[in-house]
């Protein structure tokens, strides 16, 4: 195939983003597809809920996680072929992904090439915004293995992956580009974007997010973070645009999976590490404040901290971040394979864009050009912050009318100093998208 038929044909298929990968002899249909030897694959290729599979394989037992994958294979001819036992595996104790099931039940897929250990054979992986994969293999002699070869190469890999061009500019000049549109917009009424593409009115103190969006044409989708041509965005007020100077920034809000939260409910465990309302809300109990890791906090008594970690690799899928008690009980936990899949939800791209806003006359926000950009994530930088210091549980959970007929509000959150953003990326950059 055609390097320009192979990218019109992914971009029939909804594709909005092209990795590719030379595979190694020991790439095959036996062996799996190799992904590397860290967690960065995660944030580059969709997929669905990990769950630890604990089946027997070769005759031994391996701490595993998978999840499915949506997963097509698309031909010379441009027909698409469904692959519906495709697999992504994760062995946490190496580490090590790899991609599975490939050929099962995707009969005219790529067969040839993938139980071949040849030299020189290369493997396309189109991603689409609704989260789907459709592949392409081809041996050494194909015109796109060629075109592989010398496209993208010397731009930074993602891991084992080359980004190739999908558009006829790239990425980065894209959202320079739409990101400076909106600078020399000046002031922007509040707003957002429904579902269905259509503007409405936004009121709330979260707006400047929205509004961003709203302006990137970014509409409310499956993943967590918003998403624009594969970066994430994300707003953060600061007083000055001229000095953008962030405070915390949210990460991400998962839900406890383990411990008296979840065991005997919430309000059980607001009821035993919460506190009467501080500013003297009456009949209100409240469970919050900055948790540090390896530090007691002074209100709920409990002390954050990470089990099944040695500071390298998960050495038990059994762990997690814990909140613990004074005795070591576990009041609320995290397992590994929920925060995994809530942080492969964070871009292996994100570009961090400066915000101030004005309510009167109206509710309006203003953002500034010069913006922070972190390359290269994975969830291992999250532990390593978590242990640092740099990353703290900062809840917001409250029990209301505590006396009478509670009403409950949830809200697990981790967040980072926007000065310690670094921490979780491989490399940051600081882009003026106006000059």
């Amino acid at each position: 195939m055609q390097p320009e038929a192979l990218v019109a044909a992914l971009r029939d298929n909804g594709c909005v983003r092209l990795l590719a990968k030379r595979l190694a002899p020991n790439d095959n249909s036996k062996n799996q597809i190799y992904l590397g030897g860290d967690y960065s694959a995660i944030q580059l290729l969709p997929f669905g809920d990990l769950v630890e599979d604990d089946a027997v394989v070769a005759s031994s037992k391996r701490a595993r996680l998978k999840a499915s994958v949506s997963f097509s294979w698309v031909g010379g001819d441009g027909q698409v072929v469904p692959a519906p036992h495709a697999n992504l595996i994760l062995y946490p104790k190496y580490p090590e992904v790899r991609l599975s099931g490939l050929l099962r039940g995707a009969r005219g897929g790529a067969e040839e090439v993938i139980v071949s250990r040849d030299e020189g054979r290369w493997l396309f992986l189109g991603i689409t915004k609704d989260e789907r994969i459709v592949g392409y293999a081809c041996g050494r002699e194909d015109p796109c293995a060629r075109w592989a070869e010398q496209a993208g190469a010397e731009d930074p890999a993602l891991g084992v992956f080359r980004e190739l061009p999908l558009l006829p500019d790239d990425s980065r000049q894209r959202m320079r580009r739409k990101l400076r549109e909106i600078v020399e917009k000046g002031w922007i009424r509040s707003k957002r974007l429904d579902h269905d593409g259509e503007i409405c009115p936004c009121e709330a103190e979260n707006c400047g997010g929205y509004t961003l969006e709203a302006e990137m044409d970014i509409r409310p989708n499956s993943r967590a973070e918003p998403d624009y041509d594969g970066w994430e965005v994300k707003q953060y007020a600061v007083k000055r645009l001229e000095r953008p100077v962030g405070q915390q920034i949210t990460l991400f809000t998962p839900e406890p999976d383990g411990g008296v939260y979840t065991q005997d409910g919430v309000e059980a465990f607001i009821r035993q590490y919460g506190y009467p309302d501080v500013s003297g809300i009456v009949d209100r109990i409240n469970f919050g404040g900055a948790h540090k890791f390896g530090v007691q906090h002074p209100r709920t008594k409990l002390t954050l901290a990470i089990d099944g970690w040695d500071g390298s690799k998960i050495t038990s899928l059994s762990g997690g971040i814990r909140l613990l008690d004074c005795r070591d009980q576990v009041a609320a936990s995290w397992s590994f394979a929920s925060l995994i899949g809530h942080w492969r939800r964070k871009h292996a791209k994100a570009v961090y864009v400066p915000s101030i806003r004005r309510v009167a006359p109206v509710r309006e926000y203003r953002y500034g050009g010069n913006v922070l950009v972190g390359l290269g994530t994975e969830f291992p930088l999250v532990l390593h912050s978590v242990m640092a210091g740099l990353v703290i549980y900062d809840p917001g959970i409250k029990l209301e009318h505590a006396s009478g007929k509670p009403a409950i509000k949830r809200r697990s959150q981790f967040r980072i100093l926007f000065r310690n953003l670094g921490s979780l990326y491989q490399s940051t950059e600081a882009w003026d998208v106006c000059k």
